[in-house]
């Protein structure tokens, strides 16, 4: 992998949305409604598989030998974060849409209003995905550069006091925010994405 990492991570959430969109887009708005169809999206396996090498080898440059487990495991851990933060964010955007997403009647329905609204949420999801290349330039470009600023650049406490913090502060606000949308008394709240008590 002697090209750019920042351009194949590109490259891939290019190919990963060109892909899905096919097939969110052609079952939305009912052009082909098949299950079998929908399975198809397997072809997203390769350029996740490609996001992932090229992630993991982040890791394998900013790691030493004596703290590899360390930064694998807060890198690890800042992605499994994201992963839980994705659908709280989420539903708070979805929220404030003039149809609720989470109601099953809107499905069955499946109007033609309903159905714009879905494929809003997914332009709203892919558009999330570009957004999240702004920090693409904190990423080193390739290996040498990854290992001359392992070099160069120095450590700072505060700074991993920050990150660490940062990192707990998304998983409390991303757990308790999910555990209200558990309870019925305070699943309807707007904060979390429901019609409001």
């Amino acid at each position: 992998l002697n090209h750019s990492w920042r351009h194949l991570l590109i490259v891939t959430t290019v190919i990963l949305i060109f892909v899905d969109a096919i097939f969110v887009f052609c079952t939305v708005f009912d052009v082909i409604r098949n299950q079998y169809f929908f399975l198809c999206d397997v072809l997203l396996e390769l350029p996740t598989a490609v996001e992932f090498l090229v992630t993991t080898y982040y890791v394998v440059e900013a790691a030493d030998a004596h703290n590899g487990g360390m930064v694998y495991g807060l890198l690890t851990t800042a992605h499994n974060i994201g992963l839980s933060l994705a659908p709280v964010i989420a539903n708070q955007i979805f929220g404030l849409f003039p149809m609720n997403l989470s109601d099953s009647a809107n499905f069955i329905e499946d109007s033609t209003r309903f159905r714009k609204v879905v494929a809003g949420s997914y332009i709203i999801a892919y558009l999330f995905s570009v957004i999240a290349w702004a920090i693409l330039p904190l990423l080193p470009n390739q290996k040498d550069q990854a290992q001359a600023r392992k070099r160069t650049w120095g450590t700072s406490r505060s700074l991993a006091i920050a990150v660490t913090a940062s990192l707990v502060l998304c998983f409390i606000y991303s757990v308790s925010t999910l555990l209200l949308t558990v309870f019925p008394a305070t699943a309807c709240l707007k904060f979390v994405g429901g019609p409001g008590c």
